[in-house]
């Protein structure tokens, strides 16, 4: 399956997708459910940007609150959440690699979206079987969950969910779509492919608040 979706996006009435490494543009903005995409600049920080204002800026999040408009951050490990406010139908697409996670950039997407009516899905992104680090950055990201000599094993999506469980929102509103990067085949890595590796952009699309 090309497209990955979460339930849980899906049932709060979010269109949304988790790309794996073989879908093109037009799939993508398909599957998506908007009229347009929106993107940044990554680099691996903590600063967020409104959809509206992002023309020409380096993020490593994106908040809209424009009805049909979707908002998009690329990865190839790094982990892709998307969160949605089921109050006032905007949404945040965050970039969470283990930098951006020291840096508190899911907090930041949080606190820039607003409301508290929130629904959260982490994406397909390098799993503790794969993202072997040095004992430093181990340190400080914490999650690990083995040891070998000098090097460790950390689970990135497990410090990223701690961070939106800190924020106020609860584990039955939180979910994972499964999938290790490095590991398989249909997604792009860049520890595995090295510099020439694709990479693949999660989206979500903003619907507005509900008819009352």
């Amino acid at each position: 399956m090309p497209l990955l979706r979460s339930a849980i996006l899906q049932t709060a009435g979010f269109s949304h997708a988790f790309p794996t490494r073989d879908v093109t543009n037009e799939e993508l903005l398909l599957g998506a459910g908007g009229e347009r995409l929106v993107r940044v600049k990554q680099v691996h920080g903590a600063r967020v940007v409104v959809a509206s204002e992002a023309a020409g800026q380096e993020a490593d999040a994106l908040v809209c609150r424009e009805k049909l408009v979707s908002v998009g951050i690329a990865v190839a490990d790094c982990v892709p959440v998307l969160v949605a406010d089921e109050a006032s139908g905007d949404v945040a697409a965050i970039h969470a690699g283990w930098r951006g996670v020291v840096a508190g950039v899911v907090g930041a997407a949080l606190d820039r979206l607003g409301g508290d009516r929130w629904v959260a899905a982490i994406g397909p992104s390098i799993g503790p079987c794969c993202f072997e680090v040095g004992r430093e950055v181990a340190d400080q990201v914490g999650f690990v969950v083995r040891e070998e000599g000098a090097k460790a094993y950390v689970d990135l999506r497990a410090a990223v969910r701690a961070e939106l469980r800190a924020r106020g929102i609860p584990d039955e509103r939180i979910e994972d779509v499964p999938g290790c990067t490095k590991h398989e085949a249909r997604f792009h890595s860049y520890r595995r492919d090295g510099a020439g590796s694709g990479r693949m952009v999660a989206t979500i699309t903003a619907r507005g608040p509900r008819a009352s």
